[in-house]
């Protein structure tokens, strides 16, 4: 694994329980766990023996930044309702989906990635033996 990809593994690591322990209290915390699972799940889609952003690790990324601004909406769209500020809509169900659609895809690209890095690797060590 590179260097940068351990450091974004520690760090993730670091948010996913600061986030989890006083989350309940702080939404911004709440942020910080999920943005730790994004961080975690960009570490492992790297590519191997070559770039470390491989197309998988960008598709994965690109789907965590949108499972984290779906979060952020959905809880601004409750707080919303909570305030009375407005009547519920279906924008809040519409940003779940969004935000559970956006977690699905980053997963399937870290366990594509673990998959595609398996196959080069066996390739690699099949050629030099």
């Amino acid at each position: 694994m590179p260097l940068a990809a351990r450091r974004l593994v520690l760090v993730g690591g670091l948010c996913v329980p600061v986030g989890l322990f006083a989350g309940p209290y702080v939404f911004g915390l709440q942020l910080l766990a999920v943005a730790g699972v994004v961080a975690i799940a960009v570490a492992f889609s790297y590519g191997h023996r070559r770039s470390w952003f491989s197309h998988w690790t960008w598709l994965t990324a690109a789907a965590g930044v949108l499972w984290v601004l779906a979060t952020v909406a959905y809880w601004l769209s409750i707080m919303a309702v909570v305030d009375g500020s407005s009547a519920p809509s279906g924008l809040s169900n519409v940003v779940f989906y969004v935000g559970l659609a956006s977690l699905l895809v980053m997963v399937a690209g870290v366990i594509a990635a673990v998959i595609s890095r398996a196959v080069a690797r066996r390739r690699a060590s099949a050629t030099l033996e």
